[in-house]
């Protein structure tokens, strides 16, 4: 009886084994889909990378800009520092002229060549108080359009950010200051972003509506930043006796002689002066006097400098007093002298700088 047992055939165990190796084939295939579908997903969509770039920069003490800035009939080119409180300072080419831009509480302060100036200040305070090389003065804030505290702050920019998020966006994979970006924009303004989907960083901005900006952005480190602010902050202590070409400052009289009873001696001498304001609670007027040989020029036998404060509409008196130098030594012979006085608007007290200093310190 066993010898006409048929053997067990193995056919049956072959297609166990196929079903067991296609089991596994299943479970691996099924597990390399698993697993790129978890990588695909740990990616952010544009839009969250956005929002997370928006709250990374949002806290940044400041931010380095390089490229073009435009608004209205202005056109800036160069490199600019933003602080979180609205405070900017750099380099630039502004319509044509190359000078150094610092923006802060509300003023607006220009540093540039003599060639500049005049054609800012009135000829006689053109003669008197610019000097050769470069000259801080400060202009109306009116001159420029671009509002660096509402346009280009850490903040501002991010709420740039975060509102794109909401727009129909496009993504497309590039590469910025030498890394790898995600290019994220709408038809109004584009972002570059660092590929780091954990915290992605804003490389570059550019935007077509006003302020019409293309620029390289760096988010400063805290070092970086503190570097920048104290580079502001020696730029805030130049600017002692610089000057106002935003107000009009007048003689409100002829310049008079007080004290000048003989040629050589002491001279003291007087004028009134006044000026507009532009809204600000006082102005203080520096005078320089000069005594020369004819009525508006020849000889200069010499000069003083003094300041009075307007602080309404009544006019302020000022006075110094000539002495020594060529005063002393040519004034004697003098037949007859006159006597000229130049006033000019100061656009920084000591006062101003230390607050301006504190503010940026404050930041």
């Amino acid at each position: 009886m066993g010898m006409g047992m048929p053997p067990p055939k193995r056919g049956g165990s072959g297609a166990l084994i196929a079903i067991l190796l296609g089991g596994g084939l299943v479970v691996v295939l099924l597990i390399v889909v698993v697993v790129v579908v978890v990588i695909a997903n740990s990616g952010k969509t544009p839009a969250e990378r956005l929002t997370a770039a928006a709250n990374s920069l949002s806290t940044a003490r400041a931010l380095k800009l390089k490229g073009s800035f435009s608004a209205g009939s202005d056109s800036l080119q160069g490199e600019l520092t933003v602080t979180r409180g609205g405070r900017a300072g750099g380099q630039v080419t502004w319509d044509g002229n190359s000078v150094t831009m610092l923006s802060a509480d509300q003023k607006l302060f220009v540093k540039a060549p003599k060639s500049y100036w005049q054609t800012k200040v009135s000829a006689l305070s053109s003669n008197r108080f610019l000097k050769d090389g470069d000259q801080w003065g400060m202009i109306d804030n009116t001159d420029l359009t671009l509002d660096f505290d509402r346009d280009l702050t850490p903040e501002a920019l991010a709420t740039e950010l975060r509102q794109s998020s909401r727009y129909n966006i496009k993504e497309t994979e590039t590469t910025v200051q030498g890394r790898k970006a995600y290019k994220i924009g709408s038809s109004l303004s584009t972002f570059y972003l660092s590929d780091n989907d954990e915290q992605p960083e804003l490389l570059r901005y550019e935007s077509a509506s006003s302020p019409r900006v293309s620029a390289d952005v760096t988010v400063q480190s805290t070092a970086a930043a503190q570097s920048s602010i104290g580079q502001m902050r020696t730029m805030m202590g130049e600017l002692t006796d610089s000057f106002d070409s935003s107000k009009t400052p007048r003689n409100s009289a002829k310049p008079e002689f007080v004290s000048c009873d003989r040629g050589g001696e002491p001279c003291t001498v007087r004028v009134k002066v006044w000026s507009t304001r532009g809204g600000a609670s006082s102005v203080l007027i520096k005078v320089n006097f000069r005594l020369t040989s004819e009525q508006g020029g020849g000889r200069v036998y010499g000069e003083c400098d003094s300041s009075g404060t307007v602080t309404g509409i009544s006019d302020v008196s000022v006075q110094c007093t000539i002495s020594g130098g060529d005063w002393a030594k040519y004034g004697k012979n003098a037949r007859r002298v006159w006597v000229a006085a130049t006033p000019v608007a100061i656009a920084a007290t000591s006062g101003d700088i230390q607050t301006m200093q504190r503010n940026l310190d404050s930041e």
